[in-house]
């Protein structure tokens, strides 16, 4: 169960809070306008819906969604959390103990239930040699804690039990059921045999794959049925019930252990099942997520949109795995998301083609096309005549570009339409506008170009620009400057326990540093020669400062009448000052 907090930064995004208070217009991959909290006339105030986060130059603070009400309405947290709440409408009940108790009590029995079924499958070689069969090793089964549950009834509700666990509590957590009584002609209820018997387990004889929310935490499973034990009377697949933890339209399985390969590659996988999911992490796609077999949702996108605007769909290429990356794939543009699709063959999916050979799924992904190019191509290929096949790309092809909010791309794929059917582009653009004038007529698109703030360095504020550039930099997976060249020169400047103390701060706030920085060089071709002109100004200050220091101390000895603590810093004194000479001849 996602916390107020959470669940209102899943429902608004902080460029919709920010623009119900200021005009913002869009300013590279970020936001920008006139400050609120000063009275200037060049926009200095910026929003980044990539990190949840504003930063205002003129007044030199930032924060998140909930800081900047706090700071435009005048409230403490509770008052801004009460505003957001209501526009949100999610609503702010107080949780009394008891009810924490009970959530914390559903996370421990989950947990348990991953650990037992992990060992379960360790100690099973035929169903870790299925596994292996499939192309699943044993690193993979551990990193996804991959489990079975045994084919009986009970296994693990006794051992939970003995756990101290109530049968509310597993219940609740969808890890057992509850034996409804038979009811016999004439109303009577028949017996039950003993009490143990009135409950059993929700998963039996099934390979389990746990689902994570995105702290980590167990929340439910997916359990996938051993073949041998498949009678055709139940689903291949069966997943936990809904509970107070989990609620399927807003999960992805693996999106715990994705989320860095997502920031890192700057695009996200999408699979249908855990088993794709896997074998996709494996072969060094660790930016795979699967909806396990549900339709895709605005919450998941959501999910997927805070870490890059960019995802690749690879459904089966049958016709249900086509449809549903439609759908999918409309709403994730409607977003302001960039759709791709991988083209698998027909009937094979990931997992399938990824243990036949790993270099084909890693072609997939890599020629993978955009959603308008990926259904022209299956329409073109459909054996329509020419006006069949006209109408089925203004039927099919059209809604999706109608979505696209980036105009520029929308105008790509209309001449990319108008070239494909042979059609003139005044044509294609015309009926877009027919389709979407009930969607997009209240929405003003604002294309700007990019501003570099500038902002120069005060004499005190040096070291911490340079620190806020190294932290930046160390966040990048390719950085423009040589970090490790960098930190060494800056150790070597003001220490090594200064340094840990400008590097060492609260992840808020270093968030907001990188921030800030960014900004500063967004257009900036001249990272490497700022640092080295920051460095050579924080050492020609210390130095100076040095022999300032050196300078009084040897008076001091002068007046003291200490003749050989007077030689040596005379000596260290022209030493410092020969230092100094090279600064100003640089």
């Amino acid at each position: 169960m996602s916390s107020p907090v959470e669940q209102i930064k899943e429902r608004l995004s902080i460029v919709e809070v920010v623009s119900s208070y200021i005009k913002l217009t869009k300013a590279g991959k970020n936001y920008k306008g006139l400050s609120p909290f000063s009275n200037e006339k060049t926009a200095s105030f910026y929003v980044s819906p990539e990190r949840d986060m504003y930063y205002c130059f003129s007044t030199n603070q930032g924060g998140d969604i909930l800081t900047f009400v706090e700071k435009m309405e005048g409230v403490d947290f509770a008052g801004a959390l009460k505003i957001l709440a209501d526009k949100a409408g999610v609503e702010l009940v107080h949780e009394s103990r008891e009810v924490r108790d009970k959530r914390t009590r559903l996370y421990e029995a989950l947990e348990k239930a991953v650990n037992l079924y992990h060992l379960f499958i360790q100690q099973d070689d035929e169903v870790m040699q299925y596994l292996k069969n499939r192309g699943i090793t044993e690193e993979s089964i551990k990193r996804f804690e991959i489990g079975y549950a045994k084919n009986d009834w009970h296994s693990l509700h006794e051992y939970l039990k003995k756990e101290k666990f109530s049968d509310s509590d597993l219940i609740d957590a969808g890890l057992i059921k509850k034996i409804e009584p038979k009811v016999e002609q004439g109303g009577a209820h028949k017996p039950q045999e003993k009490e143990g018997d009135r409950f059993y387990d929700t998963f039996r004889g099934r390979i389990m794959f746990p689902i994570h929310d995105s702290a980590s935490r167990a929340i439910a499973f997916s359990g996938r049925i051993l073949p041998k034990l498949d009678d055709g009377k139940t689903g291949k697949y069966i997943n936990s019930p809904e509970t107070a933890l989990y609620n399927k339209s807003k999960i992805l399985y693996g999106y715990d252990l994705a989320k860095g390969g997502i920031k890192k590659f700057n695009f996200s996988v999408l699979v249908e099942g855990q088993m794709d999911v896997v074998m996709s992490h494996q072969v060094g796609y660790p930016n795979t997520v699967g909806v396990s077999g549900t339709a895709l949702t605005r919450d998941q996108l959501t999910l997927l949109n805070r870490l890059s605007k960019n995802i690749v769909m690879a459904f089966d290429a049958d016709r249900a795995g086509v449809a549903s990356a439609g759908k999918g794939a409309a709403l994730a543009l409607s977003m302001g998301m960039d759709v791709k699709v991988a083209r698998l063959p027909e009937g094979v999916d990931p997992a399938d083609l990824i243990r036949e050979d790993k270099n084909k799924w890693k072609e997939a992904i890599k020629n993978s096309v955009h959603i308008v190019e990926f259904y022209i191509t299956q329409l073109k290929n459909a054996g329509y005549d020419d006006r069949k096949f006209k109408l089925a790309v203004q039927e099919t092809v059209l809604p999706f570009v109608v979505q696209i909010k980036n105009t520029i791309d929308q105008a790509h794929f209309i001449q990319l339409v108008a070239r494909e059917t042979g059609t003139t582009e005044d044509v294609i653009r015309s009926e877009v506008e027919r389709m979407g004038s009930d969607i997009n007529n209240n929405q003003e698109r604002v294309v700007d170009t990019p501003e570099t703030v500038q902002e120069a360095p005060k004499r005190d504020s040096v070291e911490m620009k340079l620190a806020q550039i190294i932290v930046w930099q160390e966040s990048l997976p390719e950085p423009a400057i040589d970090v490790e060249a960098v930190r060494n020169s800056f150790e070597a400047v003001v220490g090594e326990d200064h340094m840990k103390e400008l590097l060492n701060i609260p992840e808020e706030k270093k968030q907001q540093n990188i921030f800030k920085i960014e900004l500063l060089y967004e257009k900036d071709q001249l990272l490497k020669e700022d640092v080295d002109e920051l460095l050579h100004h924080l050492t020609y200050r210390l130095t100076k400062e040095e022999l300032q220091e050196t300078i009084e101390a040897l008076r001091k000895a002068e007046v003291q009448g200490d003749d050989d603590v007077s030689s040596t810093l005379l000596k260290k004194s022209q030493e410092i000052a020969e230092r100094l000479k090279k600064f100003v001849s640089k």
